[in-house]
């Protein structure tokens, strides 16, 4: 009986270790080790030195190192180099961009495009982390990207999910913290979640995680699966509710929230204010093909396509901020047969036309910077 049972623990151990050979050999089913940790402030983060091999959207997978400092980036100091220029981007997947080469992100090509005269060095720093919301750049900023001393913060906001995951209320994750507006007008901070046993159990798992790529795969696929809402039967096509905010018909809820993210912008510049940093808003546009923006119209005549660029014009104008319009500018290449800019997120032709945007914002700020072809 025991030497059977010795048995059957020695077979499950082959098979387990045979079916981890396979998938870190092969990658099969996407998988591989994880190089993300449980993070008590904003929930996750990357694991300084880990290496990622990501495959999605493109063609092939992308590999790489997670620098020193926890960032998909090449390695930095925290001090600044005597007489360097530092951008900082913060943002979540769109900046993260795992999607591409590190190199043909649209930070990257902006470092490269930005030349300072004389012996100074421009760094164009990323600190991208897929599904960050509002909240979590505002610690993020504080706690990682100020002790960095940039001279300029830009800021990346994405409509498509920044607007639902601010609210516990429509948030696809709620291990997270959670910011709110006081009875006396404060902005309040909500990291309860780390209290919780799920967060807990995520720390627990963490360790077998970045260790064995079968669970590692399995822990993915269940919170996938979790995350997954379910279709609404007889539900017929409409707007999302990001799509709403618009319309003349804003989502009451999506509403409410994208006041909330006016808040944490306005805390956001005004942070970057009281160190002498310049801040930039830039919103991801919602839709810009032609096709895409007529299809919303035909379910709302009212749909603005611009709508969040004018918000964060209008908040930069309130905080002495700069806004980045990139929905006409998208809208544009469009019209003229460009190519696509995007598969899921930006392809590598909308990482050079974001990069351009930006570096002319940079020249914009009065910043004596020479551009180089």
């Amino acid at each position: 009986m025991v030497r059977a049972l010795w048995l059957s623990l020695f077979s499950l151990a082959v098979a387990f270790g045979a079916v981890e050979l396979t998938l870190r050999l092969t990658h099969a089913f996407n998988a591989r080790l994880a190089w993300t940790e449980p993070d008590p402030e904003i929930g996750y983060r990357f694991t300084p030195g880990r290496e990622y091999w990501f495959s999605g959207e493109n063609d092939h997978p992308i590999t790489g190192r997670i620098n020193a400092l926890g960032w998909r980036d090449r390695e930095r100091t925290r001090a600044k180099p005597p007489g360097a220029f530092r951008v900082a981007v913060v943002g979540d997947s769109y900046v993260e961009a795992l999607q591409v080469e590190l190199d043909s992100t649209f930070v990257a090509i902006a470092e490269r495009a930005l030349k300072v005269r004389g012996p100074a060095t421009v760094e164009v720093m990323n600190f991208g982390r897929s599904g960050m919301t509002t909240s979590e750049e505002f610690l993020v900023l504080r706690r990682d990207v100020l002790p960095c001393s940039p001279d300029v913060v830009v800021l990346v906001f994405v409509p498509q999910n920044d607007v639902a995951d601010i609210s516990p209320a429509t948030a696809h994750n709620s291990l997270r913290p959670f910011s709110r507006v006081g009875n006396d007008g404060s902005l309040l901070l909500d990291t309860s979640f780390r209290d919780s046993g799920a967060y807990r159990a995520r720390a627990r798992v963490n360790w077998l995680k970045q260790r064995s790529v079968l669970v590692s795969l399995v822990a993915e696929r269940y919170n996938a699966w979790r995350r997954t809402p379910a279709s609404a039967a007889g539900e017929t096509h409409r707007l999302t509710r990001e799509q709403s905010l618009c319309t003349a018909s804003p989502d009451p809820q999506f509403q409410s929230n994208f006041g909330l993210n006016r808040r944490l912008l306005t805390e956001f510049a005004r942070r970057c204010a009281t160190h002498d940093v310049a801040c930039v808003f830039m919103a991801v546009p919602l839709a810009y093909e032609r096709d895409e923006v007529l299809a919303c119209r035909a379910l709302d005549p009212t749909f603005d396509p611009g709508f969040f660029d004018r918000e964060l014009e209008a908040l930069a104008d309130t905080t002495g901020a700069t806004a980045i319009a990139l929905t006409e500018r998208f809208a544009r290449r469009d019209e003229v047969g460009g190519g696509r800019l995007r598969w899921a997120h930006w392809n590598y032709a909308g990482h050079r036309e974001v990069a351009r945007v930006l570096v002319e914002a940079i020249r914009r700020l009065g910043i004596k910077i020479r551009i180089t072809n």
